[in-house]
């Protein structure tokens, strides 16, 4: 399930006219937004006849998979949002200029602004204060690891060597938990400093009934927990949620499907009691909601005809 969006975004797209016009959803204005629990994810529009990665957009969902807005819609595709830490604020992909490129938006969708420039940025990661983001890029050729201001500038890049993706703050911003592999998508959940020193491997490949051969490990979600979650299976294939210490200790299974049945992209709520992922258990793809242990798994979203690839929980400011 994993990979879908990920082999999309990670080779050339066509070219896709920009939709000069921002329409506002009826009622989405800021002041009833700024203080909402929400979750944002992407997916297609429910009147297309097949998923297709090119058109999809982004959307946010009361905690209860109520109230749907569409919060994007532009002409090219619009993945892997992710709320600021203060709630104002979405950083996310799109291809809407002909190349992935790092947008941000407000949380109701307005004032989108494209941060990156030179094709290929992917996958944002705010840090825990809010001014910093790391993400992946492609501009020195193989996937990297890369840091830069909230605003897009003083871009500098933290990995040089094989390819690395998926970075996820820890919640005191001292570290980036990301993901190191080959060209294939095998790979494991690695650590680092924050300016990219003392590289540690936490996760290594384990022979177990669904990975024959090695698992290997992807998707980490660090921010809004002292536990890493992550996914561990067989790329392309299948795979399902683990949870582990920031040190690589005390790794466990929480979810528990059968093959071909995967759980992936796990990521926290932000009191760490919950955990998002998604899930094709029910012949269809869905985002679930568990508890921290693995408890209480249940759907949260059902009509989605894109696999998201991540969704993300609102933090909601306390006055």
């Amino acid at each position: 399930m994993r990979t879908l969006l990920l082999a999309v975004l990670l080779i050339a797209v066509p070219f896709f006219a920009v939709c000069q016009t921002q329409r506002r959803n009826v009622g989405a204005s800021q002041s009833s937004v700024k203080d909402k629990p929400l979750i944002a994810f992407a997916d297609n529009l429910a009147d297309q006849a097949s998923p297709d990665a090119r058109r999809a957009q982004i959307f946010s969902v009361e905690l209860d998979g109520s109230n749907r807005k569409q919060l994007t819609f532009s002409t090219g595709g619009n993945f892997f949002p992710v709320w600021s830490p203060d709630g104002q604020r979405i950083a996310f992909i799109s291809t809407r200029t002909g190349s992935p490129e790092i947008w941000v938006m407000d949380a109701d969708g307005m004032n989108q602004k494209e941060i990156t420039s030179g094709g290929g940025n992917f996958i944002p990661a705010w840090s825990p204060d809010g001014r910093q983001i790391a993400f992946t890029s492609t501009r020195t050729g193989s996937p990297q690891i890369w840091v830069m201001s909230a605003d897009g500038s003083k871009p500098r890049q933290l990995t040089t060597a094989g390819h690395n993706n998926v970075p996820a703050w820890s919640p005191d911003g001292q570290k980036i938990a990301f993901w190191s592999g080959d060209e294939t998508g095998f790979g494991q959940v690695w650590v680092m400093d924050a300016d990219g020193g003392n590289r540690k491997q936490l996760t290594f490949p384990k022979i177990i009934s669904y990975t024959p051969k090695g698992s290997s490990a992807n998707a980490p979600s660090w921010l809004h927990s002292q536990k890493i979650a992550y996914w561990s299976g067989i790329e392309h294939q299948y795979g399902q949620v683990w949870v582990m210490n920031a040190d690589g200790s005390n790794q466990q299974q929480l979810t528990t499907e059968p093959a071909p049945i995967s759980s992936d992209n796990p990521v926290w709520s932000p009191d760490g009691t919950k955990i998002l992922f998604d899930t094709n258990r029910n012949r269809k793809v869905e985002i679930w909601v568990m508890d921290a242990d693995g408890q209480n798994q249940r759907v949260l979203i059902s009509d989605i005809k894109l696999i998201p690839a991540r969704a993300s929980w609102r933090s909601v400011r306390r006055n």
